[in-house]
Parts: structure tokens; sequence; C-alpha cells
């Protein structure tokens, strides 16, 4: 049969590309600094979610089939906690570049702060995301899983008020936080105060300029891509359930209600179109998403010279397991034109040694004698020669070769006088 879906097989293989792209970022450097928490968290859930996913669209590209009850209780998960993860992050982002550009300072002042800003960064971004995930999620799970022909397995909340103001906010709330307090106020302290903050990145080990701006692009692109689309999603949640008629929007829908009937559900490509073209609109709008992102983080963070540097590593380290044991020099990224062998270092000369004489160390000592000297050589024994008469030798060939000099000198002058004459 073929695909229902007419981005098949565009989408899974977007997918699969965003989870390469997300795994490569993760293993550079820039990632991995603790400062960097929130992009951290968003790499990591964003790849599972990508390859949720691309299985997803394999899967159930051309059938509704009720099967891998166990893996689709994960997705649902992976799902719910990246909804959050995504506008989450970055509320993070902001508010570390915030303190970064406020204080100047990549670490904070005392350990009591250091403290109290890692429960912030951990509670914002693992314990709120898993609470929401887990019983929040639990309290308007109304079947335990949907399958949806084209797409996979899904979450199946039910909407209601309740439901709008304790999961579907999330997607609101975080990003309109780092709108109003922290993104204006980093963009304004950067411009404002760019030549301090720029010698502070500039001396930093840790955090440079360029990367820097980097996080701003990301949390720019995070903060257009997440918002507004929280805001669609909503809505779309919100007109799906007005467009059918006999229903209303309540505020819970009551606790038997949802869970009588917890049994999984799935639905043809089909029975999604005939909901209308604002839940279609909903399923293509919250999975293309993902993979916007990951490239858009991939652009920004994967490309950088310490990233490539990471890569390479990876694939020495990834190439030793196969026995592949690359060149040191090519490995360090340099190339030399051969091994040359060099012997003792030369002492150097300048240009007042060369004119007045230069003053080399020798194994000659002018408070003893030379007899004495020859005798106390250690090469000697060996049979060969003194340093003592080599040097001795030299100089009388020094002598010799400017009496010589003298000489011709003086001929010269004497055939230019007679020819003169």
């Amino acid at each position: 049969m073929t695909a229902v879906n007419p981005t098949y097989p565009l989408f899974p293989i977007a997918s699969i590309l965003a989870v390469v792209m997300l795994l490569l970022v993760l293993t550079s450097s820039l990632v991995r600094q603790s400062w960097n928490i929130g992009v951290t968290f968003l790499c990591f859930w964003l790849l599972l979610e990508n390859l949720t996913l691309a299985i997803n669209s394999i899967v159930w590209s051309d059938n509704a089939e009720v099967r891998l009850y166990v893996y689709c209780d994960i997705v649902i998960r992976v799902h719910e906690i990246t909804y959050v993860i995504k506008p989450m992050a970055t509320l993070l982002i902001t508010r570390r570049l915030y303190l970064i550009s406020s204080l100047q300072s990549v670490d904070f002042p005392s350990r009591a702060k250091r403290r109290w800003n890692s429960v912030v960064e951990w509670t914002l971004g693992l314990a709120i995301p898993l609470l929401v995930a887990g019983p929040i999620y639990y309290v308007h799970q109304i079947v335990r899983f949907e399958v949806d022909e084209g797409f996979g397995c899904s979450d199946g909340p039910i909407v209601s008020i309740l439901e709008l103001l304790t999961i579907e906010i999330w997607a609101v709330l975080p990003p309109l936080v780092s709108i109003v307090f922290y993104y204006p106020k980093v963009v304004r302290m950067f411009y404002r105060q760019s030549r301090d903050i720029r010698s502070f990145l500039n001396s930093n080990d840790s955090v440079s300029r360029t990367n820097y701006l980097r996080i701003i692009a990301l949390a720019s692109i995070d903060i257009i891509l997440t918002f507004p689309l929280g805001v669609v999603n909503i809505v779309l949640h919100i007109t799906s359930i007005l467009a059918q008629p006999g229903l209303s929007l309540p505020f819970y829908w009551g606790w038997d209600f949802v869970h009588s009937d917890w049994e999984p559900v799935s639905f043809t490509y089909a029975d999604i179109r005939a909901y209308g073209a604002a839940t279609l609109a909903q399923y293509y709008v919250s999975r293309w998403t993902s993979p916007i992102l990951a490239f858009s983080i991939f652009g920004l963070l994967g490309l950088t010279s310490e990233a490539r540097a990471s890569y390479w590593r990876t694939i020495c380290i990834v190439g030793g397991w196969f026995g592949w044991k690359p060149n040191p020099r090519v490995r360090e990224g340099r190339t030399t034109l051969g091994e040359i062998e060099f012997g003792a270092r030369p002492q150097e000369t300048s240009l007042g040694d060369m004119e007045m004489g230069s003053h080399r160390p020798s194994f000659v000592n002018p408070a003893k004698p030379a007899a004495k000297q020859y005798a106390e050589h250690p090469f000697n024994r060996s049979g060969a020669i003194p340093e003592s008469n080599l040097i001795e030798e030299m100089r009388r060939s020094s002598i010799d070769v400017r009496e010589a000099e003298g000489r011709v000198s003086i001929d010269a002058e004497t055939i230019t006088h007679s020819i003169s004459d």
C-alpha cells in the first residue's frame, strides 16, 4: 500500500537527519558546558522526539493498526516532555544569557547562589516536564494512546479548560516570560554595554562573543517557533472541539468519564480529514516543528570550529574501535613535509656577536693549562682529538688566512702603483 501522508518519505528523512544533527551537536563542547544546560535539555529531548517521529511515520505510513503497546506508552510520554521542554528551554536560555550579561561572569559569586540556580534550572528543565508528562497528563488521558494513520501513535488528552491551563499553557507561558522579562533586557544590555560585555567575552575561555551571539539567535528562533505555534495550537484545539456539533468546552469532563474506557483507539487518514482542515493542519504543524527546530540548532551550533573538532575526535574514537588509527599529524589537523631529524640545537648568534666575535661556551677552561685539559678531557682515552686542540688548530688556520689575505692585498697595491708609474 502507498503512504497516505503526502509528505512521505520527506518527513521521515528530515526527522532522521535531525536526529543525526542533534547527536553531533550534543558531542560538541559548547553544549556540554554547565552554563548551557538549557540547550542541552532541548537537544536531548528533541533528539528523542525526532527519532520517535521518524519511526512512527515509517511503521504507520499506510495503516492505523494498534500495536507496539509498550513503545507507544513511551512515545506519548516523550512527546509530552518535549512539548514542555521546547518553550521551557527558551526560558532557561534567555535567563542564563541575562545572568551572564548582568553579572559579567559565567559562574555565580557564592556557593548558595550557585546551588539555588541549579535548583531553578533542573526544576524548570526536568522536574516540571516530568510532572506534566506524568500525573498531570494522566488526569486528562482519555485513552491509553491513539494511532493515527500516516502519523503513528500519539498522546490522547481530552480538551477542557483545565487541560488548557495545565498542559497547553506550557507552550505559551515560558516564552511569554522570556519575551517580557529576559529577552529585551539581554538585547538592550548587549547593545548598551557592548564594550564591557565584549571585553568580558573576549577574556573568558568558556563563552566567547560568537557563541554568545549564537545562543541569542537560538533563543530568538525558539521564541519565534514556540510562542506563535503554542498560541496556534491552543486555538486549533478549541476550534476543533467547537466545530463538532453538540459539543462544548467544559472546565473538566470528570474522572469517571475520562477513565471509563481507556483502551487504545485508531483513526484513519480519512477520519482525520473529516474532523476539518484545522485538525489536519494541527497534525502537520505539530510534527514539522521538531525537525525545523533541529535544523536551526545545527546551523547555529553544529558548524563551529569547536564542533568540527569534536566531530573529528569522535570519528577517531569510533574508528579506533574498528582498528583504524589515523596519523597523529592528521588527527591534530596538521600537515608536515616529512620527518626531519635535528641534532643538538645550535647556539643563537646576534648581530653584535658577528661584529665583535661570538662568545660561545666551550670545554676549554682558561684557568687550567692546556696539558692538564688534554689529560682530563673525556674523549682523550677514546683516541678522539680533544676540543682544545681543534680550537687551537682553527685559530692558527684563521691567522694564516688573514696573513695570506694581507700579502695578497700588499701585492695588489704594488702592482697598481707600478702600472700607474
